[in-house]
């Protein structure tokens, strides 16, 4: 068994996460002393320690990350749920890529000044809309 102190300086995780950890349900103690608090890990959490901040670099919440460990998931639905962070980072990285255009275009109008009237134009997405028309003709 190892002291609290102890397993966080093999797992390189601080003693306030592994506190939290407990706290949260996410990776328990196997015993803690009654008298002093002192929380012991067994050497096998260390792989389970290691998953947690596998996932959690993967940008896993440590809610879903519970959520994960509290089940028995096949490798199929692991599988799944990757697929689903995988398109959820893919949709941040676009909104992110559209972000950074839109500073660099900003930037660009800062570097180079347009003439007053160019800079008061601002193309904006709206959503598809009818629209009735009159076309004449103006003799002069």
């Amino acid at each position: 068994m190892l002291r609290i102190g102890d397993f966080a300086r093999l797992s390189q995780v601080s003693v306030k996460a592994l506190r939290f950890y407990d706290e949260i349900g996410l990776l328990k103690p196997t015993s803690v002393d009654r008298t002093t608090g002192y929380r012991y890990y067994a050497p096998h959490l260390l792989t389970r320690l290691n998953q947690i901040l596998a996932l959690k670099d993967l940008g896993f919440s440590l809610a879903e990350i519970t959520a994960l460990s509290q089940t028995d998931l096949s490798d199929g639905q692991v599988r799944a749920v990757l697929v689903y962070k995988r398109a959820e980072l893919s949709q941040r990285i676009t909104r992110e890529q559209a972000q950074l255009a839109q500073v660099d275009a900003w930037l660009q109008q800062l570097i180079a000044p347009t003439s007053a009237e160019e800079s008061l134009i601002a193309v904006k997405q709206a959503p598809a809309q009818l629209m009735a028309s009159v076309r004449a003709t103006l003799g002069s």
